[in-house]
């Protein structure tokens, strides 16, 4: 990079005379931004991968946001809240909807929030718990950042935060975050709140233990004592979901959100919690002027738009995962730990070598991180950033250590560092499961044929023809698939036929099953809607015996075809919906909203491929076969951004058109109804062993091993987490949102 200008230098020197020293900035000045992309004084362009601390989440300027600013800036600013605007009320109810709490409490910068929630938690110990007059204590975590209030401050545990600021509010005592026995440890009969990030970010991205969250929120209501959890910089699609603690399936009773809430344009924060909570507060007992201001609103709702309509949740599941893939990857001996989740990862450095170094030479190069706490540099770019622009800045990146390598490591420090390196990643892996293998439900054919014709592969006139040799034809391929699933590990629970449902066989129509909760198809063909009652008296017999917690209608106004339509991908934490054929678009929202995970609706556009699971097929290392030609160009555009080229497998029209796709993967296993030489070595060169099962009968309804199978037993959260609130009252949250 060519020397800065002397405008760089006047400016840096100005704001160094004027400014007090309470940063210390990159030396660098810039003057404008674009997505992900920020701009100097002299035109450089540099890669953001800081995006203000997640404050902008959305990219720089983006036009939706700069519209909203603009067009309510145009008509009334600030009012203060000693009167109603005309948007708080719409911005404050679509974001306790996404919380699934009651109400919120809106304010300016994000330390105003986090003090708005002790004073909510104390007066709930006072006012519910009964704690006697000024003894309530709250939790908070070893290594924690709240902000840099007074009162903030003094339960810091970062001696540099803290020298020479008292003296310091009283009623704060420390446990060691994530580890739930110090927790329990620290709480007594005064205890009235729990306060923690569930992700430690000044910290360094400090991840805690899975199920820790779970274990905590257990312990909260065993000792009746609130959760209150600091999502300022996790929340809002960050770590690959709305907000991090729905990794674990738990819900808090209060949340403080911040940062991306403004779109990169306004200090915009709230605490959201339950009515019990919220309900303690009257006119006088709290108030900020500019909090909830109609421009603050106005812009905080489209923000919260913006995420949803540009699915930037499922965006940041799938390239934090390609993230963290690359930068576990690096082979440096100055790497000792890579953590995070999402677009939210730390790289920890061997303390020989200086981390403000590192990112001032990025800087150079045209890449914008941070570091903290001298060791960690952190990686939080816009939840919108382009996959080849995060490519390059990672390549940036592994080039920069390679110069600080050649230049300070010897040999003997890097046969040191490495193995370190190694086992610090064991450490931060997730923990592995032992099960009885894959649990799996088929529908017996004893009734399939095709009687009625309601996609193109139907023709009841050639079933006919030939039908005793085709139903036993569709028995012994059944009989078959099912053989094969069980000589691969899995348990297979049969659902009995039905006269009348030949095509109940397809069993993966029959729901979609993630973390024990069945969300039950509604079918748009009257053919199939018999199914539905039979359907549901299934899941009930498998409630009952507790291999599922919950079951769940699909809103009345929604076509919904299950499993076929509605595709878990572990790898990336999203699952990917097909609408346009059988399937609503609507439900990918109903569907991330139940669940609390991303969605990618992708439109289906060829009648021959009417559910997703025709044309697109998740394997276990990651890798995705699929058929272009079955989707939209928008829908194709969003799994080549999503996905990593060299995950993804094209198949082609023969393959797709002999039902290929609709395949089954259990671990390295691909079962399949049909494979082109090509295809079969696409597949053995990422390391998987293909299988073969014949299913010609069921191919003639335009169906095949995915269809024919549903998986009970898939989960999108920890190895130790429990399902909490949320699952308990799924059915309620579902008729909300639809």
């Amino acid at each position: 990079m060519s020397p800065r200008s002397a405008a760089i230098d006047r400016a840096i020197d100005l704001e160094s005379r004027v400014a007090a020293p309470n940063y210390q900035p990159i030396p660098v000045v810039l003057q404008s931004g674009r997505g992900e992309w920020l701009f100097d004084l002299d035109g450089r362009r540099y890669l953001d991968l800081m995006s203000a601390y997640s404050a902008v989440s959305h990219g720089h300027a983006h036009p939706r946001l700069i519209k909203a600013l603009t067009d309510q800036a145009a008509q009334v600013a600030v009012t203060s809240r000693a009167y109603h605007s005309a948007t708080l009320g719409a911005f404050l109810q679509h974001l306790t909807g996404l919380c699934g709490l009651d109400k919120a409490l809106p304010s300016s910068g994000g330390a105003e929030a986090v003090e708005t929630a002790i004073k909510a938690a104390r007066r709930w110990g006072y006012r519910v718990k009964k704690i006697a007059p000024d003894q309530a204590e709250i939790l908070v975590a070893r290594g924690n950042f709240h902000g840099r209030s007074t009162t903030i401050t003094g339960f810091s545990t970062e001696p540099s935060y803290r020298a020479d600021f008292g003296p310091f509010t009283p009623g704060f005592r420390h446990f060691d975050f994530g580890d739930i026995e110090s927790l329990r440890a620290a709480i007594t009969e005064n205890t009235c709140a729990v306060l923690m990030e569930p992700i430690q970010g000044e910290a360094g991205i400090v991840v805690p233990p899975d199920g820790f969250l779970a274990e905590v929120r257990a312990l909260c209501n065993e000792r009746r004592v609130l959760l209150i959890l600091d999502e300022i910089q996790s929340g809002l699609g960050r770590t690959g979901r709305w907000f991090a603690y729905q990794h674990e399936g738990i819900r808090p009773d209060g949340l403080i959100l911040g940062k991306a809430l403004g779109g990169g344009l306004l200090p915009v924060s709230c605490f959201v919690a339950t009515s019990e909570i919220m309900d303690l507060f009257e006119p006088g007992s709290h108030g900020s002027t500019f909090g909830g201001s109609p421009l603050a609103a106005a812009v905080a709702l489209e923000a919260l738009r913006v995420i949803e309509d540009e699915g930037l949740v499922a965006r940041s599941a799938a390239l934090g995962a390609h993230l963290m893939a690359r930068l576990s990857e690096l082979v440096s001996p100055l790497i000792r730990q890579v953590r995070g989740r999402g677009l939210w990862v730390g790289v920890e450095l061997d303390p020989t070598v200086s981390a403000r170094e590192v990112v001032e030479q990025l800087a150079q190069r045209g890449v914008l991180t941070k570091d903290t706490h001298g060791t960690v540099i952190r990686f939080a770019p816009a939840l919108t950033i382009s996959r080849d622009a995060l490519d390059w800045g990672i390549d940036v990146f592994a080039d920069t250590l390679r110069q600080f390598e050649t230049a300070g490591a010897s040999s003997s420090t890097r046969s040191q560092t490495l193995p370190v390196r190694l086992a610090a990643r064991q450490a931060s892996a997730p923990r592995a499961t032992t099960t009885a293998g894959p649990q799996l439900m088929m529908s017996a054919p004893d009734h399939f044929e095709v009687s009625y014709r309601i996609n193109p592969w139907m023709d009841p006139a050639q079933w006919k023809s030939s039908a005793e040799q085709l139903r036993r034809q569709a028995g012994h391929g059944w009989g078959s698939l099912k053989d094969m699933y069980e000589r691969l590990g899995a348990r297979v629970e049969i659902q009995a036929a039905q006269p009348g449902l030949p095509d109940l066989v397809f069993t993966a129509n029959a729901a979609l099953v993630l973390d024990r909760t069945a969300l039950l198809a509604r079918f748009r063909h009257p053919e199939r809607r018999e199914e539905q009652s039979h359907d549901r008296a299934f899941f009930e017999t498998l409630r009952a015996r507790g291999l599922i917690d919950s079951i769940v209608e699909t809103p009345d106004d929604l076509h919904f075809e299950g499993a076929g339509d509605a595709i878990w991908d572990s790898g990336r934490g999203v699952i990917w919906t097909g609408w346009g054929q059988r399937s609503s678009r609507p439900m990918a929202g109903v569907i991330a909203r139940l669940f609390s995970v991303p969605t990618v609706p992708l439109e289906l556009i060829d009648p021959r491929f009417y559910h997703l699971d025709t044309c697109l097929c998740v394997l276990s290392g990651g890798d995705i076969v699929y058929y272009p030609a079955a989707f939209s160009k928008q829908a194709r555009e969003t799994i080549v951004d999503l996905v990593d080229p060299n995950r993804l497998i094209e198949a082609s029209a023969a393959d797709a058109e002999h039902l290929a796709v609709n395949s089954v993967c259990l671990g390295e296993q691909v079962v399949m109804c049909h494979a082109s030489d090509a295809l079969r070595c696409a597949l053995t060169e990422r390391g998987y062993q293909v299988s073969v099962v014949p299913l010609d009968s069921f191919n003639r309804s335009g169906g095949s091993a995915f269809c024919l199978t549903l998986r009970l037993d898939h989960t999108s959260r920890s190895s130790t987490g429990r399902r909490g609130p949320q699952a308990q009252d799924a059915p309620a949250r579902l008729r909300r949102v639809a």
